[in-house]
């Protein structure tokens, strides 16, 4: 967790940075929620946990921002109306606290800090609505166990004076080392688990369509609510940490409330 610390931290730091820019009129939200999903990726044990939310937007530019979300961290730098071109990162636990016993004793999964560039062009320039391809190319930068490259369209509009909407749907594929890292059972580990020993391929691992829902309800205050669901392909979904002890299903929620500055 002291990674994921540091990783709030630096973002943080970007945001304050980032106010510090005379010109720059700067939006800042705030938000406050919880989530529900499960307790690692591939999982049938769901939990809820703190959601919290720290976007400063229009940097330099309209279209700039540094958002954290959770524990992602996302950006646009690139002062242009259409192309995108941030950094990125998210961090990921390892099984140390999950709720499945036989996970749990998983000792050859390393913990993750993926950081990467996304890339990405929005097709429309009006206020309130966007559709956007974008591409996040992520390198596991704490153990060195591979990256991931996940391509992605987005759309999103306003259905009403003070509701807005967006959808999403992407793919993820996995290099080698990020598959074994997450989804093999080597012998040491089967024989302490009673899972199958079992070595994952690099390939893609997961199909996933996600939507969000933003009403204004009073000012600058905002309620949003974040849903997903995400099939696991290949070696992942074929592995026993999720064949057996979990489930290639994954259904996430929800829900922030969020005040802008």
């Amino acid at each position: 967790m002291k990674t994921a610390w540091l990783t709030a931290l630096a973002a943080a730091g970007m945001v304050a940075c980032a106010l510090a820019q005379p010109a720059a009129a700067v939006d800042l939200t705030l938000g406050l929620g919880a989530s529900y999903g499960p307790d690692y990726e591939g999982s049938d044990d769901y939990a809820a946990t703190p959601l919290w939310n720290i976007r400063a937007a229009g940097l330099y530019h309209p279209e700039t921002y540094a958002q954290l979300l959770g524990p992602a961290f996302t950006s646009n730098l690139l002062p242009d109306p259409h192309f995108r071109l941030g950094l990125s990162g998210v961090y990921r636990a390892d099984y140390n606290d999950v709720a499945d016993s036989a996970v749990q004793s998983v000792k050859g999964t390393q913990d993750a800090l993926l950081v990467g560039p996304t890339l990405g062009y929005d097709f429309w320039t009006e206020p309130g609505s966007d559709a956007a391809i974008e591409l996040d190319v992520f390198y596991e930068a704490k153990h060195g166990n591979g990256g991931v490259v996940t391509p992605r369209f987005r759309a999103g509009s306003q259905l009403a004076d003070k509701i807005r909407g967006e959808g999403r749907i992407s793919t993820t594929w996995a290099s080698g080392d990020y598959m074994g890292n997450w989804f093999s059972v080597n012998r040491r580990d089967a024989a302490r688990t009673g899972l199958d020993s079992y070595d994952a391929d690099e390939g893609f691992k997961d199909l996933t369509l996600g939507g969000s829902l933003s009403w204004a309800f009073a000012g600058s205050w905002s309620l949003v609510g974040l849903a997903s669901y995400s099939r696991m392909l290949g070696d992942a979904a074929d592995s026993p940490i999720v064949d057996d002890a979990g489930d290639a299903n994954q259904f996430r929620a929800g829900l922030l409330v969020n005040y802008t500055f």
